[in-house]
């Protein structure tokens, strides 16, 4: 009967899926009793489990007695690393964790598209994983494009994967997938101690409670595994200008709204032609980045956290003044004619090409952007700057941000229980957040694709990327991972200098008020967000839009306000707060 309800239940709720595809991070807990989470308060219980090693002989403890890599339960350093950056785990995973090669076969249903490969089994990663772990991945990469689709297929046709890795929203969240035997709960598998890793970053790391609020539900059930970025967390996306531009006139980076604005005019005076790109709604834009909506304690399509006050940016009275200004400067001619409709790849040719002078952009794009502006101008040099002020004295507290407990995250089905293979499973699984499986996926294979260096830091050395011409950005996926359940050391990457710059900038901002990334949902929230959001967001790109080129009047905010009350908002603002509320007492 259960599984007869959960097809059912899948064909029917296909527009909640994707209506609630932002949720996929963030759904479910809340609904019924759940075991002891074995956080910090069955930490001696856990502590024993470990260290008897689940009833698995344990190697001796010290330097190269678990594939060349130290075992141990405590931090340790084995090697040049400077310790106080990159050390960040144990290595509790008694390798191999089978046998040998073949007795454990995982199928990963896992989104990939790449230039460079046909699939992740052309990883060095997995490859080299495999001959450490001796267990064998065969990876299941759904239709570029139907993914959604192909979910929705293997649940209904009851042809699940072991692991489905950062997958679309399940209708109700990770909660209702575990109520209709879909994923399973992790929290006893965690109690017993097959995720020893994890244990230890979740209870003696010294960010442990972001860790452990980051894993956990509002119950303290363990629903998935989650990409830790340990070194640092930091913000990837935010305001730019042409430095050299800059240079031109003598301007400083701007650092208020009146200064931008007094170079946003005196640069489009002096050229005739727009200069800022205002992107709105992409991953990179002011969507995610808060670049002038945070001047004004607003934000575009996201929920604020205003000192524990859960709130919506765009009804907030600060927006109001974020149109006023961009309709000021759309009338003036400042904005991209086209600032609704371009495209990523618009954005980066045309900053590069010269068009335009500021623009909103995560930091992976600067390398292609030097590329081309540099072959055009030798000059070319952009500058990272931070969230404005709009008044005197202001202190702003919104930009990009990103929580140590990330988006990518994997989840166990069904499947695993049902072959009786949830202890390997499990333990290779928490083998990425050991330091021996953290550095193979952050940085590659030691000795080839990386060194570490006698100062205590590391280089990349992979044949591929010393080739005269390489490019880094397009080769790395073959050698080192980049959104994968690990612990992750976020600086492993061949940045530009401007990214160095920028990483330091946007992360010195104070960010308090950003919404927490990890607060969760009950499946009855998690439905009635997803059917108010999706017209709401909907409304609000649209008037947005309307308002900045004058096709709305700016008097009409109030009604606007009101148009999003009619839709819900107040009722989703409601309970995000309740939500907001259980993730600040867990």
């Amino acid at each position: 009967m259960k599984k007869m309800l959960r097809v059912i239940s899948i064909l029917t709720a296909g527009v909640i899926i994707f209506a609630a595809c932002g949720q996929a991070a963030d759904g479910g807990g809340g609904a019924g009793a759940a075991p002891a989470a074995g956080g910090n308060g069955a930490a001696a219980a856990n502590d024993t489990a470990v260290a008897a090693g689940a009833e698995r002989e344990q190697p001796a403890e010290g330097a190269n007695t678990n594939n060349g890599r130290p075992f141990n339960l405590t931090p340790i350093a084995w090697d040049t690393r400077d310790t106080t950056r990159y050390l960040n785990g144990i290595n509790a995973t008694i390798l191999p964790i089978v046998e040998n090669v073949g007795d454990l076969e995982i199928e990963i249903w896992f989104p990939f598209s790449s230039t460079i490969m046909t699939g992740q089994h052309e990883s060095e990663v997995f490859q080299e994983a495999e001959r450490r772990t001796n267990v064998v991945i065969n990876f299941f990469h759904p239709p570029v494009g139907s993914e959604a689709d192909n979910f929705n297929l293997r649940i209904a046709a009851d042809d699940l994967p072991h692991i489905f890795w950062t997958p679309p929203a399940y209708p109700g969240g990770p909660v209702r997938a575990v109520e209709d035997d879909i994923y399973l709960d992790l929290t006893p598998y965690y109690n017993a101690g097959f995720f020893p890793n994890i244990y230890w970053l979740r209870n003696h790391h010294p960010i442990a409670q972001e860790i452990n609020r980051g894993f956990t539900d509002d119950l303290g059930r363990m629903l998935a595994v989650i990409m830790i970025d340990i070194v640092p967390s930091h913000p990837w996306s935010g305001l730019w200008l042409r430095q050299d531009w800059l240079d031109d006139f003598g301007f400083a980076v701007p650092t208020t709204i009146d200064e931008w604005d007094t170079i946003l005019h005196t640069w489009q005076e002096a050229t005739g032609s727009f200069v800022l790109s205002h992107n709105l709604n992409l991953w990179y834009g002011e969507e995610t980045n808060f670049g002038f909506t945070g001047a004004f304690d607003s934000g575009f399509r996201r929920w604020i956290n205003m000192d524990g006050t859960a709130g919506h940016g765009s009804i907030q009275p600060g927006f109001r003044e974020y149109l006023e200004l961009m309709h000021r400067w759309w009338n003036a001619g400042i904005i991209d004619p086209d600032f609704v409709t371009r495209t990523y790849d618009d954005y980066v040719s045309m900053v590069g090409t010269g068009d335009f002078l500021a623009f909103g952009m995560a930091y992976g794009s600067v390398g292609p952007m030097n590329m081309v502006g540099r072959s055009i101008e030798p000059r070319f040099q952009l500058v990272p700057a931070v969230t404005p002020s709009s008044r005197p004295g202001q202190i702003t507290r919104l930009g990009q941000n990103n929580s140590h407990v990330r988006s990518a995250r994997a989840f166990v089905t069904s499947r695993v229980r049902d072959e009786g293979i949830q202890e390997p499973v499990m333990r290779w699984m928490d083998y990425w957040y050991s330091q021996d499986g953290g550095d193979l996926a952050s940085y590659g294979i030691e000795g080839h694709a990386f060194q570490w260096n006698d100062d205590g830091t590391f280089e990349f050395i992979h044949p591929t990327i010393l080739e005269p011409g390489a490019d880094f950005w397009t080769m790395f996926g073959r050698f080192k991972m980049h959104e994968w359940i690990y612990l992750r050391d976020s600086t492993a990457y061949d940045n530009e200098p401007e990214v160095w710059e920028c990483i330091e900038l946007w992360g010195a901002q104070d960010l308090s008020w950003v919404f927490p990334d990890n607060v969760m949902l009950t499946p009855e929230e998690s439905s009635v967000t997803a059917r108010i959001m999706t017209d709401v967001n909907t409304h609000i790109l649209e008037q947005t839009a309307a308002f900045i080129m004058g096709h709305r009047n700016i008097a009409e905010f109030d009604s606007f306000v009101s148009e999003l009350e009619s839709m819900g908002i107040r009722e989703a603002e409601d309970i995000q707060q309740a939500a907001l509320d259980r993730y600040l007492s867990r």
